[in-house]
């Protein structure tokens, strides 16, 4: 026999709400297992579906219980009684399990197995006994469909205590009993009475008549025992079968007594079960293909999503940049305007001193002019002088020996005075070259003089221009962080968004997987035959 190891002394208590239920084919392999058996197993459903049923066996189970349970269940009879069990990790459970054979077409088709919570009363009094069957101290008992059964002369007191127990079969045997006893009293009574007069053939006739109605009174005992008792383990077959999930089996219900009634509410109760559970594997049918379709456009929703998200992601960190840039712009764009305002003072006060340069050619060029005219009269004064020497040196001719030295003077005053003349008129050269070089000067600084203006108004305008760009790209800046603003806004809606698509993903996810635990526990009712 399997022996499952290692064991602990752990006990899982199964609760009272909780039914394990689980079916296996004719060879005890594993074909369901609703989720409460998956659970308190331990065992993936994977694991348990293909595995033999003696997965969960416990080491403390004698092999006698099973021989009994294999040897009830191909004879077409449910076998009942506690079990222990082994859990995954070694701990184990106690159930009150009842084994079902599966019957179509008069043919075991597979076993289906309820468990429900045992009394503790009962788990004790199993272990009890499993410890004396493995210990070979369990005499006069044996196991017999699940129950405890005597043997030998303790059978004998079994028998013996058959009329007092609460069966129907003990109940009819009281009642035949008592009817015979009655009717033998009677009958002896008036046997009694008539004695006398009644010969030895007429008592010995009265004699057997009432032995005759006494055997009457058992057999009919005995037939109605059958007539109730065979349709009554019909009816709890019948009942059997639907507790075990059969539902494609057919009931014979012909007849009008209270036997064939039940048949026909039994057969009614299965037909209703057959259309509650067509109804509900359509509804899982259908709550399953839709949870489908939900999961695969939440999961187009969610990639979706992930990339709107990814590409906030990208558009943020480019609004990132262009803020920084269009912040450096605007910096640049302040001290810009800053520098251009800065020129804009130099070129003014370089257009004042090119005008105060002006003024000064202009008073340079009218000193010039003035000297020129002084040199003018200077050069008068010098021919003046010539002739006046020129007509002292005519008289001082005239005056002879007397007028020598005058002469001498008067040629030294001539000489003199040519020499102021040339000096005077190569000053005058130069004066006019200067005034001609200085009037050019001043048109020049004059020119330069409107040049600056144009500067200065070219640069005014360009302030303008810059000063409008500084003041734009403040606006900008603001404008941009306002949109860099909005942008992480939606990049943190977008990915609260991706996080509940996840969570509808999830929660798509478990409706799945709930509605395929729906579909797993609506399988223990076998709706369709094999040959369907």
């Amino acid at each position: 026999m399997r022996k499952n190891l290692p064991v602990y002394d752990n006990e899982v208590l199964v609760r009272e709400d909780q039914y394990l239920i689980s079916r296996t084919d004719t060879k005890g392999i594993i074909t369901y297992a609703n989720p409460a058996f998956v659970a308190i197993s331990g065992f993936a459903l994977s694991e348990l579906l293909g595995s033999p049923h003696n997965i969960v066996r416990h080491p403390d189970m004698p092999p006698a219980a099973y021989a009994d349970m294999w040897e009830t269940l191909t004879s077409g009879a449910s076998w009942g009684g506690v079990v222990k069990n082994r859990c995954k990790d070694g701990s184990f459970y106690w159930v009150l399990a009842t084994v079902t054979p599966i019957i179509e077409e008069g043919e075991i088709t597979g076993y289906t197995s309820v468990r429900v919570q045992p009394a503790r009363e009962q788990v004790e009094a199993a272990e009890a006994l499993y410890a004396r069957i493995n210990g070979g101290t369990a005499r006069g008992v044996r196991l017999h469909r699940g129950k405890v059964e005597a043997t030998g002369l303790r059978r004998l007191g079994g028998v013996l205590a058959f009329p007092f127990q609460s069966g129907l079969r003990s109940r009819l045997f009281r009642q035949a009993t008592l009817s015979s006893a009655l009717f033998a009293g009677a009958c002896a009574a008036g046997l009694a009475q008539a004695w006398d007069s009644l010969g030895t053939t007429s008592a010995g006739l009265l004699v057997g008549a009432t032995v005759a109605g006494i055997a009457v009174i058992y057999l009919h005992s005995l037939r109605l025992g059958r007539s109730v008792l065979a349709p009554l383990r019909d009816a709890a077959g019948v009942a059997r079968q639907i507790a075990a999930g059969n539902l494609a089996m057919r009931i014979d219900h012909e007849g009008t007594d209270e036997v064939a009634r039940l048949q026909f509410y039994l057969d009614m109760m299965r037909k209703s079960l057959l259309g509650i559970a067509h109804d509900v594997y359509r509804g899982i049918a259908g709550t399953t293909q839709a949870a489908g379709g939900i999961l695969q456009g939440n999961t187009d929703l969610s990639r979706r999503t992930e990339e709107q998200a990814a590409s906030l992601e990208q558009t943020a960190a480019s609004m990132e940049e262009l803020t920084s840039t269009v912040r450096q712009n605007a910096d640049s764009a302040r001290q810009a305007n800053a520098l251009a305002a800065t020129s804009m003072e130099v070129a003014r006060r370089g257009g004042q001193a090119v005008g105060r340069v002006v003024d000064t050619m202009q008073g340079i060029s009218q000193s010039s002019n003035k000297i020129a005219e002084i040199v003018t009269i200077i050069e008068g004064i010098a021919f003046q002088t010539n002739i006046l020497a020129l007509n002292a040196a005519v008289e001082a001719a005239r005056a002879g020996e007397s007028g020598k030295g005058f002469a001498v003077v008067a040629g030294e005053v001539r000489s003199l005075a040519q020499k102021s003349a040339q000096a005077a008129k190569e000053i005058k050269g130069l004066i006019e070259d200067s005034v001609q070089r200085v009037g050019e000067g001043s048109t020049q600084a004059s020119e330069a003089g409107d040049t600056m203006q144009e500067i200065v108004d070219s640069v005014r305008r360009v302030t303008d221009i810059i000063s409008e760009i500084s003041a734009a790209s403040d606006e900008q800046s603001t404008g941009i962080e306002q949109v860099n603003r909005v942008v992480a806004q939606m990049d943190g809606v977008t990915q609260q968004n991706a996080a509940l698509v996840q969570q509808l993903g999830g929660t798509v996810t478990e409706l799945s997987s709930q509605a395929q635990e729906l579909r797993n526990a609506i399988r223990v009712f076998r709706i369709e035959s094999r040959q369907q």
